[in-house]
């Protein structure tokens, strides 16, 4: 018995269709398995609670003490699990946290910031129990006067010190210290 050409057409056709079927259902079954095995992975997530320092009219009405700052407490999560950077990164957190000024009802309260908005943090270093922190320039633009340079560094100060690792704050500005 021999074959006649659109028979063995129509085979090679079938043979085609089936073995690219189940290539698809193999390759289908491996994104699969490892889709499942991804959503099965968590994801380390740690919360903590942090405080950020603000003024308070409430404390200080008349804001006689300019380097008097009061504290007010924000939960901030970070989406690494490398202890070697827990430090740095909660700083950094609640740093951000103490650039976004006074919540709603903390300023119902009387908290205030002295930090300029749009102040943004350029880089924070931590070594040997000293925090070093750039910022841009907004920090210091429009600043005038000794009382709110001191509220702008207990602010800050006083954020970072309240991990016990950090025992001195070094402030900059595009990378200069020294008129800060």
């Amino acid at each position: 018995m021999t074959l006649k050409r659109y028979q063995i057409a129509l085979i090679s056709f079938a043979l085609g269709i089936f073995t690219v079927t189940s290539a698809a259902l193999y390759f289908l079954k491996e994104v699969k398995e490892n889709i499942v095995a991804l959503e099965e992975t968590p994801i380390p997530v740690e919360y903590r609670t942090v405080k950020i320092f603000f003024s308070s009219l409430a404390e200080d009405p008349g804001t006689l003490y300019c380097d008097k700052t009061y504290p007010v407490e924000r939960a901030v999560s970070r989406l690494s699990n490398n202890q070697k950077s827990a430090l740095a990164e909660y700083s950094y957190l609640a740093l951000l946290k103490l650039l976004d000024g006074p919540a709603g009802y903390e300023k119902d309260n009387g908290y205030f910031t002295s930090i300029n908005e749009g102040t943004a943090i350029k880089t924070i270093i931590i070594e040997n129990g000293i925090a070093t922190v750039d910022f841009n320039d907004k920090l210091i633009q429009g600043v005038a006067g000794s009382c709110k340079v001191q509220a702008i560094r207990s602010q800050i100060t006083e954020t970072l010190k309240q991990f016990p690792e950090i025992k001195e704050v070094v402030i900059s500005v595009n990378g200069e210290s020294e008129d800060i």
